[in-house]
């Protein structure tokens, strides 16, 4: 092989736009496709420039936007998300928290605004009925009110027995009391 043939990894890394580690990684993964591509040499890591293209193509096959430290660029990605989401949480916590504080604001000036009415109609009522001279009340006594009361006393009426004969006083008497007990004597 020829010196101008091979590459440092480190050179790699700096072509690809992607980390040392990184290009380690994809060389330790796949040992099978660069087979024959990768050269040791006094503890000096050389690629081909065809093992180069084969990395190439290797990190071309991410998604946009992944980057090679899977491992760690992932966990960053993840904690990127975690903190988007977190700040999207406090921007909508606080977008509520001014909604609840007007509201508040707006239930608090309808209050005062219905002590205030309050205070100036009992202010009035006292204002009138300091000026409205109170009437002296007259106590009368039981004996001046009580209405005079009349017995009830009964109607007089001629007995029924008054002019009858003594059969038919007797027959009243034994048959038809009632008729006694109607009219008091």
């Amino acid at each position: 092989m020829n010196v101008l043939e091979q590459v440092k990894i480190a050179q790699v890394a700096k072509t690809l736009g992607v980390s040392l580690n990184s290009v380690y990684r994809k060389v330790k993964q796949s040992e099978e496709k660069l087979n024959g591509h990768i050269l040791k040499e006094n503890g000096v890591t050389y690629v081909t420039t065809e093992g180069v293209d084969i990395l190439r193509g290797l990190f071309a096959k991410l998604n946009p936007g992944e980057t090679i430290d899977n491992k760690e660029d992932t966990g960053i990605v993840c904690l990127r998300e975690i903190i988007a989401n977190q700040q999207k949480t406090l921007d909508a916590l606080i977008a509520q928290h001014a909604v609840e504080r007007a509201r508040q604001a707006e239930e608090r000036a309808r209050a005062d605004t219905i002590i205030m009415k309050l205070t100036q109609d009992v202010g009035k009522m006292q204002k009138m009925l300091e000026e409205r001279k109170p009437e002296p009340v007259q106590v009368k006594t039981f004996a001046e009110v009580k209405p005079e009361v009349k017995p009830w006393e009964p109607k007089k009426v001629a007995s029924p027995l008054v002019g009858k004969a003594w059969y038919q006083k007797l027959w009243v008497e034994i048959f038809e009391p009632w008729k006694m007990r109607q009219q008091p004597y």
